[in-house]
């Protein structure tokens, strides 16, 4: 049974209260959705809790380890990565791995935090539960009786005994800053979370991603042929998948809750174990026995708990299919994992086609978002690209009748692997990344933010004199650049992929150094305009309230470029001390549902010689309670057009949809600036952004602020930041708040 909370102590009835508005929420969410989508989803939901049912029945009564094993070996997916690669990051790496291998993680704004057995927790946001009493982990595992699941009591006891007897175990159940712990030995499905006020079950799943395992293989690269110096790593790798598979076993527990974060584990699983053997590392039979087992079941799993829904799909179900590719490319070769690997080679390019726009942008609205899916789809389509002629020619045969799928999905008799068309749609998303990251190499942040990767290989670090840990920069998306230009080689992409990010790196280890060239035209935004001078000038309204920018020193025309993405909504200016953009378009695509859109619609961004003057404040926290979740979505938390009082969505279908009724649309986007309008507060709205030498003009229409005598003028940077001060600090990455300045 979990702790009870202390400090901020919420009562039964609040939490009662809270837990009825999730549901409702939900509720909400269902009735929101056509008929059509609302029936699929009642199928699906009695077919899965009969499903369910039974499953649960036969995991308690039987155990749910897999016990198959094949006569091959585990497939490494990689090249070596030549040492002076690695070596020019070694500062940051040996200092993050000596952490690592302390078992310190600093994930979601946790800070760096022990994450052990009884560990005492910060809280959140004022609510902290009491920690459960320490424990002794004995070399026999004694101590797992009572939290592991009778039926697999046994098996998990056999595995832990495989650890080194002095390994101190990771509490993969813990939220680490609330202190709340899902308990192991209930049955993952069974298991709820999203309705207590300052628990988030993030924290667990984002710790067992295992991401860091990837920056262990790094550091064991670092001691060259001393494999003596590289063995800690070595045994800190193999202690930590074994601790996982023997207090996780599948199914059971709040890490295997979710697919998506099933998949990203296991990915993480296989290329920190290539990276250790292709740098020399020797595991033993029984520990790769054990992998082994524990990918079929991560596999297994993904498989029959695809996350596809009749309404759509966005980011978890391309995770699911990224995963899947990984493990079906590791595990030897069957009738079962080769059909894994044909369909999740033929939804790899099929997702990459319906999540990405034309323009290169991903359909979900959100930046950082924009990364995660592009790099499910970059580094999936790398590893196709390196797998041996002879695998990929096995998957021509037919390997329909072996797969099974939940639900049920279709697999084509003929093979298509990744071509031109696709590789292209991967280059406009490195450019849009390019483009949408400002002169200071930080990202705009449009929609949400949950500092969500696949893979970590190279996480940045702000410069820290000080003795203490570092904290990740988790708005530098230029590492998905150079992992787009590592497989394309396209030279446009090389003026903002910095080569010496690792993420470029693993990419050319994946593909063995081929490429896959895409079908040009990587530069299209550059060449987007909407509508003429003349009509921009016709937009201009006398009755509009006007703020001008005065920006000393001038020339911000100097150099001047634009870049347009109607599909996504965002239109940058970039010139030699200016960069601006503004939000307009749709929300998101109706395909994804708004589930990560913020009320943006016609707000900016603005730095001035590589210092921020007016910015997005990012997402902060997901866990309710959902008014602090709007409040960061709220469109008082963006440099928009206001209407005391409301709502440009509404933000009443629960934490992740948003209905789009703005109906944003770009006027004018051209040498003069730029205009659009949005009708969400029932009546049209339209915003002007006029560019000049020395100043920038933003003229707002259509609101109830009455008639202005004359411009409101705002000089230099900080009567910019007070005129577009909005109700919401500024975030920098999941659960942070930045106190001073904004990145």
């Amino acid at each position: 049974m979990a702790a009870q909370p202390v400090g901020a102590v919420s009562s039964m009835a609040e939490q009662a209260a809270l837990g009825s508005s999730v549901i409702t929420d939900q509720l909400r969410q269902i009735w929101a959705l056509p008929p059509q989508a609302i029936a699929g989803r009642a199928t699906l939901a009695v077919s899965r809790r009969w499903r369910d049912a039974v499953e649960r029945r036969r995991d308690i009564a039987r155990g749910s380890y897999s016990q198959d094993v094949s006569s091959g070996a585990l497939h490494i997916l990689c090249d070596a990565v030549p040492w002076d690669q690695v070596a020019c990051n070694s500062v940051w790496i040996d200092r993050i791995a000596a952490l690592y291998l302390d078992h310190r993680f600093d994930l979601l704004g946790s800070g760096w935090v022990h994450v052990e057995h009884g560990v005492c927790c910060r809280g959140t946001e004022g609510i902290r539960y009491d920690p459960e009493p320490k424990i002794v982990a004995d070399p026999e595992g004694q101590w797992l009786a009572g939290r592991i699941s009778r039926a697999n009591l046994c098996e998990s006891q056999r595995l832990w005994r495989l650890i080194d007897p002095a390994y101190n175990p990771i509490d993969w159940q813990l939220d680490f800053k609330s202190g709340f712990r899902w308990p192991e030995n209930s049955w993952s499905g069974s298991l709820d979370f999203g309705d207590l006020d300052g628990v988030d079950v993030k924290l667990p799943w984002e710790l067992a991603r295992m991401q860091h395992l990837v920056i262990l293989a790094w550091a064991h690269r670092l001691c060259g042929s001393a494999e003596s110096d590289g063995a800690p790593f070595v045994r800190e790798f193999r202690n930590q998948v074994l601790d996982f598979i023997a207090t996780n076993p599948p199914r059971f527990g709040i890490n295997w809750r979710c697919s998506m974060d099933v998949a990203i584990r296991a990915a993480n699983w296989v290329v920190a174990y290539g990276l250790f053997r292709a740098h020399g590392a020797i595991f033993d039979r029984q520990f790769e026995t054990a992998l082994e087992r524990s990918l079929l079941d991560h596999g297994r799993h993904i498989a029959l708990h695809l996350e596809f829904y009749p309404e759509g799909r966005a980011n978890h179900y391309f995770a699911d299919i990224a995963g899947l590719l990984f493990i079906a490319a590791c595990l030897p070769e069957t009738g079962e994992t080769d059909s894994w690997l044909a369909f999740a080679i033929q939804e790899l390019v099929g997702e990459t086609a319906f999540q990405f726009n034309p323009d290169g942008s991903n359909f979900e609205g959100s930046t950082s978002y924009h990364r995660l899916s592009l790099e499910f789809a970059t580094y999936a389509t790398a590893l196709v690209a390196g797998l041996p002629p002879d695998r990929l020619n096995g998957l021509t045969r037919d390997l329909g009748t072996h797969l099974r799928t939940r639900p049920k999905r279709p697999l084509a008799r003929r093979f298509a692997a990744p071509k031109s068309g696709h590789v292209g749609r991967l280059e406009r998303g490195a450019a849009f990344a390019a483009h949408t990251s400002r002169p200071n190499g930080n990202t705009v942040q449009i929609g949400d933010n949950d500092n969500g990767r696949f893979l970590k290989p190279h996480p940045v670090y702000y410069e820290n004199a000080s003795e203490a840990p570092p904290s990740e920069n988790q708005l530098d998306h230029r590492g998905i650049i150079a992992a787009v230009h590592a497989l394309s080689g396209n030279p446009w992409l090389a003026w903002s992929a910095d080569q010496a990010r690792l993420d470029g790196v693993l990419v050319r280890a994946f593909a063995r150094d081929r490429k896959i060239a895409g079908d040009g035209d990587i530069d299209q935004a550059a060449r987007c305009r909407i509508g003429a001078p003349d009509e921009f000038r016709r937009l201009c309204d006398d009755d509009a309230v006007t703020v001008e920018l005065r920006i000393p020193g001038g020339q911000l025309r100097d150099g001047l470029a634009l870049f347009g993405y109607p599909d996504f909504g965002i239109w940058i200016f970039r010139s030699r001390r200016l960069y601006l953009a503004m939000r307009c378009g749709p929300a998101s695509s109706p395909r994804a549902g708004g589930s990560h859109a913020h009320n943006d619609q016609l707000a900016i961004e603005l730095m001035i010689d590589n210092e921020p003057w007016i910015t997005d404040p990012g997402s902060y926290l997901y866990c309710p309670p959902l008014g602090r979740r709007n409040r960061w979505r709220s469109v008082t938390a963006h440099a928009a057009p206001q209407w005391p009082g409301r709502e440009p969505n509404p933000l009443d279908l629960g934490a992740f949809r948003l209905r789009d009724q703005t109906q944003a649309r770009c006027l004018y986007f051209g040498p003069l600036g730029f205009a659009g309008e949005h009708v969400g507060y029932g009546t049209p709205v339209r915003r002007l952004i006029a560019l000049d030498d020395d100043f920038i003009s933003i003229s707002d229409c259509g609101l109830p602020a009455g008639k202005q005598e004359s411009p409101t003028r705002c000089v230099g940077k900080l009567e910019a930041q007070r005129h577009f001060a909005t109700f919401a600090p500024f975030s920098p990455g999941y659960g942070e708040i930045q106190s001073t300045g904004a990145l």
